[in-house]
């Protein structure tokens, strides 16, 4: 079902630079006549959903890399491969305040996997109504607290400990496999670059359907046709399986996507404050 006064909103949390084989696994692989191809280094988006909702109210989608991610929250190894690049107004806070909101006004807080650029934000919720529920999947959130705690490091996987373990009045709802948020807004389970990572599906009623599929696609390389795999995964079999679902949900409701991080179509996007979808 449609809701016409349901909006969807594109919030950028700024930039990420890395290696390309990070999203497309073994870009520019060496061969015998060029054994010593060199590494390719780009910038891609990274952002947040925020979803106005006539029933569930402010609805946010993943909380981007922690404010002081580049001034020592993350690791050194972190800020070497995987450095932010972003001005003030790409803060959560602020770009929220664009709405005129704060983090006690949002209602339902989404995070679609726990790797540091998705969920670095969460402390932010201590104390509100939307972090006495973070909805995450369970299988993610076992995990990510798994990788974190059976070992010394504070960072493993994409998992950083600070970011979602042990903050003050944070608890987690988790879910198992697909949830319908509303008539017009599910949940969708897409396992393979993490465990239980979340996609979100909106019908619109100007826009139609809208899927973002978070990391289960980071760019148009990966989802083809043919699709090629992420050089960060848990699973390649399900994230394979998780691109033909995908693909089929996009035929069967002529459906929009949005991919995790793909700077070619972001450039298209229509982006918070001013544009949005509906």
């Amino acid at each position: 079902m449609v809701n016409k006064n349901t909006r969807l909103f594109i919030i950028s949390n700024g930039y990420i630079e890395n290696d390309v084989a990070l999203n497309l696994l073994l870009h520019n692989q060496a061969t015998i006549d060029e054994p010593n191809r060199p590494a390719e280094w780009h910038r891609v988006p990274s952002i947040s959903l925020l979803i106005s909702h006539p029933k569930l109210g402010w609805v946010l989608v993943d909380t981007g890399s922690h404010r002081d991610a580049m001034k020592g929250h993350w690791p050194e190894e972190a800020r070497q491969k995987i450095p932010l690049v972003r001005a003030e107004e790409d803060m959560l806070g602020a770009r929220l305040a664009q709405h005129d909101l704060k983090p006690e006004d949002i209602d339902l807080l989404v995070l679609t996997h726990l790797h540091l650029d998705h969920a670095g934000n969460l402390n932010l919720f201590c104390g509100t109504r939307a972090g006495s529920r973070v909805i995450v999947h369970e299988q993610e959130l076992k995990q990510a607290l798994f990788d974190v705690f059976v070992g010394p490091d504070d960072m493993i996987n994409g998992y950083l400990k600070a970011d979602f373990a042990g903050l003050p009045d944070i608890a987690f709802d988790p879910v198992g496999g697909d949830v319908e948020l509303a008539e017009d807004l599910r949940l969708l389970w897409l396992p393979g670059h993490t465990p239980g990572l979340l996609g979100v599906m909106v019908h619109l009623g100007n826009s139609g359907t809208i899927i973002y599929t978070s990391d289960a696609v980071n760019w148009q390389p990966n989802y083809g046709p043919p699709s090629r795999l992420s050089g960060v995964f848990y699973d390649t079999v399900a994230m394979k399986e998780s691109i033909r679902r995908i693909r089929w949900l996009e035929r069967r409701y002529d459906a929009m996507l949005i991919f995790g991080h793909d700077m070619e179509q972001f450039e298209r996007l229509r982006l918070s404050p001013d544009q949005y979808y509906d």
